[in-house]
């Protein structure tokens, strides 16, 4: 099942159709802030012609988030460099995790005891001995 973005679909319906919808409205600015907010319950085009974002620009950037290659249940992966040294409470944990589940863009990876949610973009993919040497 390939979930779409239009024009037409609500911002929070845009936020369940995949976790990363959030970032992208982050990206122009919209939703952080009092004077920045949007409301869940306006359309992705009304968003666009209130705060002055070119439509097509905005749906680019939902779009992309389908691009990303993605991970499946089991894989490992380990945390970008930039995300450990930023969060002190990572230097203990493990390098390596394993992706446990993936609901709607985002996805939970356990490191040891530590279960964090992330983003494709949030994890990097180890590759196996085994297929390293194919």
């Amino acid at each position: 099942m390939s979930a779409q973005f239009n024009k037409d679909m609500t911002v929070e319906n845009a936020f369940k159709t995949h976790a990363g919808a959030r970032r992208v409205f982050a990206k122009f600015h919209l939703g952080g802030c009092s004077n920045c907010s949007i409301s869940e319950t306006e359309t992705i085009e009304q968003v666009s012609q209130s705060y002055g974002i070119p439509l097509p620009m905005l749906m680019e950037e939902l779009d992309k988030l389908f691009s990303h290659g993605g991970l499946t249940v089991g894989d490992k992966v380990r945390l970008p460099d930039e995300i450990r040294n930023k969060i002190p409470q990572l230097a203990n944990v493990p390098d390596v995790g394993e992706v446990k589940s993936h609901d709607a863009g985002a996805y939970t990876v356990e490191f040891g005891d530590v279960r964090l949610q992330g983003l494709v973009e949030d994890f990097i993919k180890v590759e196996t001995a085994a297929a390293a040497s194919a």
